[in-house]
């Protein structure tokens, strides 16, 4: 059997279903891929001869080269002779994008899709799938005017959603959070998200996996699989359709009954993959698990420049577990540059006049505290005292090898800045609230490790 090699990093891509027409599905994934992709890829369209400089094939068939990867945007009846061409001159792995497939067409479809992979090496995904993204690799539909490519980051996204997938995506590269892949797996008929988990336990690239998971079709091996890669890295899981209303929506969807919320939870509890109960935490998660270390024990301090924030963090820090240390003798003591007005304690309040060396000092005495294992940073940027280089002091604080996660809370000048820090791999969050709960998730994920050693 084929490897997932080719569905990610393919050699040629052929493209079933090429458009000269802007606005349309094959025009737009041939100008994406063509934009991303350094490899041969060879249009289908047996209407013209050439598009976008490229020579156009009349079918996959009279393409004489091999072919790792075909894309096959054609319309629901069509796809199965496609298929069947692929297999034929060999191709190794399908992508289906298409999705308008009558009742009997997708049982057909469903019966080709067997058959052929008894007959022939090739893997298939979808169809219903929007396919794949990452740096080298730009296959999806949407354009980038309407849909912001994220960056390059540790984070691989598995979606059973494509829109809800490309949503995210796109709310991601708004927040600068970095992506290193995404795929969108669609009814996975062949390839599904199990395997692409194990795909990405043992990627070398990606420091978290993420997934957004409706329903599956053997849970005792998703779960013996997370088993197995939450030693090395994290998971986290999104799951709906968990209660009565949205168990309706998913089996409507897929075709398939999912189960019930208890049944669920438990089972990634035993995993240890991290549930994530809303779209906000699965990359709020993420993004702490993907760049930070783990949080060693439940001791914390927090740095603001706003007590009300101070006071909102320390109560969330409290209903989850979260201790906030006294300071000790020494900390106190590298505090002595501070204002006198400042009180050395937890949380550290460094008033309304705080500047950026302010809160270079508070972050490196704090981090050298060995009672304190991580820092929740609170900066509200808007007092016209605070630089802009307070963004430097706080990335430098990454050289104490202690997780810290940093609340920013503003409009368009504090989400440029936010956006300086997650380009460093330094989390950063809307909300006190957000910023302790995504630091509390590396102590959760810090006991997952202990179980399972």
């Amino acid at each position: 059997m084929i490897t997932l090699d080719p569905l990610f990093e393919p050699k040629s891509i052929a493209i079933v279903g090429a458009s000269r027409n802007p606005g349309e599905i094959g025009y737009e994934v041939l100008k994406n891929v063509k934009n991303s992709f350094k490899g041969q890829i060879y249009p289908i369209n047996p209407e013209v001869t050439e598009i976008e400089n490229l020579t156009s094939y009349s079918s996959i068939s009279n393409v004489e080269d091999p072919i790792d990867l075909a894309i096959i945007l054609n319309k629901g009846k069509e796809v199965s002779s496609v298929l069947s061409e692929c297999a034929k001159i060999n191709v190794k792995v399908a992508i289906i994008v298409s999705s308008d497939f009558s009742e009997k067409e997708r049982v057909k479809l469903n019966e080709d899709i067997k058959k052929l992979k008894k007959a022939s090496k090739m893997r298939i995904l979808g169809p219903s799938s929007m396919g794949v993204f990452h740096k080298d690799l730009d296959m999806l539909y949407l354009p980038k005017e309407r849909l912001k490519r994220p960056s390059e980051g540790y984070i691989s996204f598995i979606t059973q959603s494509g829109g809800i997938g490309a949503t995210l995506m796109d709310l991601a590269a708004g927040e600068g959070i970095g992506i290193n892949k995404f795929i969108a797996v669609g009814k996975a008929t062949d390839i599904n998200e199990i395997e692409l988990l194990q795909y990405f336990g043992m990627d070398m690239q990606t420091r978290c996996i993420i997934m957004y998971l409706e329903s599956t079709q053997n849970g005792k091996e998703l779960i013996e699989q997370a088993k197995n890669i939450v030693k090395n890295k994290p998971i986290i899981i999104l799951k709906a359709g968990k209660e009565e209303q949205g168990l309706t929506a998913v089996e409507q969807h897929h075709g398939i009954s999912s189960s019930t919320s208890q049944i669920y939870s438990a089972a990634f509890k035993q995993a240890g993959i991290i549930e994530a109960k809303t779209t906000d935490e699965l990359f709020d998660f993420a993004k702490t698990l993907a760049n930070q270390p783990i949080l060693k024990n439940n001791k914390i301090g927090i740095i603001t420049n706003a007590g009300g924030f101070g006071v909102l963090a320390a109560d969330e820090a409290s209903r989850l577990g979260l201790s906030l240390e006294h300071l000790n003798k020494d900390t106190i003591k590298l505090m002595k540059a501070l204002p006198s007005h400042i009180k050395k304690e937890n949380p550290l309040d460094l008033g309304g006049d705080a500047n950026a060396d302010t809160y270079q000092v508070a972050l490196n005495a704090m981090l050298k505290e060995k009672d304190i294992s991580g820092i929740i940073c609170i900066a509200l940027l808007q007092t016209p005292t605070l630089e802009e280089r307070v963004i430097t002091a706080i990335r430098e604080s990454k050289l104490h090898g202690k997780p810290i996660t940093v609340c920013i809370t503003g409009s368009d000048y504090t989400k440029r800045l936010a956006r300086r820090l997650e380009s460093y791999g330094v989390p950063v969050y809307s909300t006190p609230e957000k910023a302790v709960r995504s630091l509390n998730v590396l102590l959760k994920y810090n006991n997952i490790l202990k179980k399972f050693k």
